[in-house]
């Protein structure tokens, strides 16, 4: 029984080697590091979430604390002020006097209002005085009252309600038409007990609601109030509300309930939208100062941290989905290595190495796929070097095609009997063969001098400038020191044999001067150089057919263009070339693209090198 057989009987993964190992692993490792960063972070978001709403609680409260004791100091100022006012003698003699059925005086008017000047007292709020009888008759008004006779008369009754016998300091609150009344009974100070009338104060509610609720706010749709015993509206951030009688209201009855049960806090629906609502009963005036926070607001106020707690979850998930793939890499790249060795097709990838050292399981069958690489190397290496052998047969073969040893005594015996019979024009034409000739193989290097082609260009001329009439003319044009650099042994002859026979053709017969130009440069340490003639030009068809490496062997030469291109590129590799511009019926201009060579030394130490490796 197989080991995979045996297997089958328990749980089979066959459904997941279906998955490749890459995706596997990749989900893997995710779910593992991001299950428990998000888990954190949703706990984590909703712990603060629930702190920060408890701190706005306590901050809110700490606000109500705050504004109780402002109300409480303003207010304290409103009650000293009227104290001293009721105690003097001008206001109890005058009060007096009226409750004991004298007549109203301008004298007593005149006296209240030069003592209420003497008494000293800083407040923009202050709208009205009134002092008032007993009987309520008015005895002395600042200024104009808009107040009914019906609602002058409640206030009185509330005061009167609100204002025990044995106290001098309390005080009742009252508003109307945006001003808030605030008043007390005013006491024979002989008889502390005997009631004389009343004194109130008109304040400007705008001012006091700006003092009390000075830069207090806990964002958008936030509201504090300042409500009386009786459910009525005193004062408020929210204008609209001034006036307001909220003694049947939801929210009153819940403030009143909560006060009751010893709470002063409580989650509300108001006008649609979920709101918290604090409050703090002042005992001392029997008022209610509230404030009215939308849950959002609260929201809000955690936003800012609640982004950072985001953005710091998105980090760690960041940097979890980074450790993931690292680990997933750390897996996967051994892996991917060796299966690219083990794919590999091309020389080149055959000679990689995984060279992977790990101790682990992976780097074992890596060295194990190294080792089966080295051995497929050296085969691919012997077959490199066989292809390079023939390829320097071939090569050997575009350079020497022929065995010209035969020609040089045939050469020398047409000499001879050109000397005896005195025809120095031939015996000057078979000398300049005899050069060319031993210039093309009396060397076995590759290389040669610029210089030395040159030379053998110009003896190549010098013999056709025989056959037509010295109509053939050659410029040099070289950049200083360049023909001294090396290049391919006969790989500038047969460009130039080209010009000769193909881009003039039937115009030397025709009695054309023929011109050719040899220039070059060095850049880049690249050396440029330019075989160019005034010939009839190449045909495109042509011209493309020779620039693209197709062979197309000369007829005349034997070593045609394609030849030396592809001399040039065997020999120095890629980069180097030779192509050709030309335009028909202007001309041709042969550029080689070469290495610069400064010795023939250099290469062969080069090409020793290369053998080596």
């Amino acid at each position: 029984m197989s080991l995979n057989a045996q297997k089958t009987r328990g749980f089979s993964p066959n459904v997941l080697r279906r998955i490749k190992l890459r995706t596997r692993l990749f989900v893997t490792f995710l779910i593992i590091s991001l299950v428990p960063v998000i888990t954190i972070g949703i706990f984590s978001y909703h712990a603060y979430t629930q702190s920060m709403n408890e701190k706005v609680k306590q901050a809110a409260l700490q606000s109500i604390e705050l504004l109780n004791n402002n109300m409480s100091t303003q207010l304290g100022i409103y009650s000293d002020y009227m104290g001293s006012i009721s105690v003097s003698d001008t206001v109890q003699n005058g009060v007096a006097s009226v409750n004991n059925g004298h007549p109203l005086t301008g004298d007593i008017v005149n006296g209240i209002g030069e003592m209420i000047v003497t008494i000293p007292f800083q407040s923009t709020h202050l709208k009205n005085i009134r002092v008032v009888s007993n009987d309520r008759t008015v005895i002395y008004d600042l200024g104009y009252d808009d107040i009914t006779p019906q609602r002058f008369n409640e206030l009185l009754d509330n005061i009167e309600a609100a204002s025990p016998q044995d106290s001098l300091q309390y005080i009742h609150t009252y508003r109307a038409n945006d001003k808030i009344v605030i008043g007390r009974k005013i006491y024979d100070i002989h008889h502390i007990s005997t009631p004389l009338g009343y004194i109130m104060l008109y304040i400007d509610e705008s001012q006091l609601s700006r003092y009390i609720f000075t830069d207090v706010s806990f964002g958008e749709g936030s509201n504090f109030l300042l409500i009386d015993a009786a459910g009525n509206v005193v004062s408020s951030q929210n204008a609209e509300l001034l006036g307001e009688d909220l003694a049947d209201d939801p929210i009153f009855q819940q403030i009143t309930a909560h006060r009751q049960a010893g709470e002063n806090n409580f989650l509300c629906e108001l006008n649609g939208v979920d709101t918290l609502t604090i409050f703090k009963y002042n005992t001392t005036y029997n008022v209610y100062l509230a404030a009215t926070i939308p849950q959002a607001c609260i929201t809000n106020g955690t936003r800012t941290i609640n982004m950072m707690l985001i953005a710091l979850a998105a980090v760690l998930v960041v940097v979890s989905v980074f450790l993931t793939l690292l680990v997933y890499r750390s897996v996967m790249h051994p892996i991917d290595n060796m299966v690219a060795a083990c794919n590999a097709k091309s020389d080149a990838e055959i000679g990689l190495k995984i060279n992977d050292p790990s101790p682990d399981e992976l780097g074992f069958l890596a060295r194990t796929i190294d080792n089966m690489v080295n051995e497929i190397g050296l085969l691919a290496q012997r077959w490199s070097d066989d292809q390079r052998k023939m390829r320097e047969l071939e090569l050997q073969t575009l350079q020497y095609q022929i065995n010209p040893h035969f020609l040089f005594n045939a050469l020398n015996t047409i000499r001879y009997m050109s000397i005896m019979q005195h025809a120095d024009a031939i015996t000057k034409g078979i000398d300049a063969l005899a050069a060319v000739l031993k210039y093309s193989v009396g060397h076995e290097e590759e290389l040669s001098r610029l210089s030395e082609e040159i030379a053998h260009v110009r003896g190549y001329l010098e013999i056709q400038n025989m056959r037509f009439g010295q109509r053939i003319h050659m410029e040099e044009d070289f950049e200083p020191g360049v023909t001294a650099l090396c290049m391919l042994r006969f790989a500038l002859q047969p460009i130039v044999e080209n010009a000769v026979i193909h881009a003039f053709g039937e115009n030397m017969r025709a009695g054309r001067e023929c011109l050719i130009r040899l220039y070059g440069y060095t850049e880049d340490n690249v050396l440029h150089l330019f075989v160019e003639d005034n010939g009839e030009g190449v045909p495109p068809q042509t011209l493309e057919t020779l620039n693209s490496g197709r062979r197309k062997k000369d007829k005349m030469t034997g070593i045609g263009f394609s030849h030396v291109k592809e001399l040039i590129e065997i020999t120095f590799g890629e980069g180097y070339t030779l192509e050709i511009i030309s335009h028909p019926g202007i001309g041709t201009v042969v550029h080689y693209v070469l290495p610069v060579i400064t010795s023939i030394e250099e290469e062969d130490h080069e090409k020793s090198a290369d053998r080596g490796r």
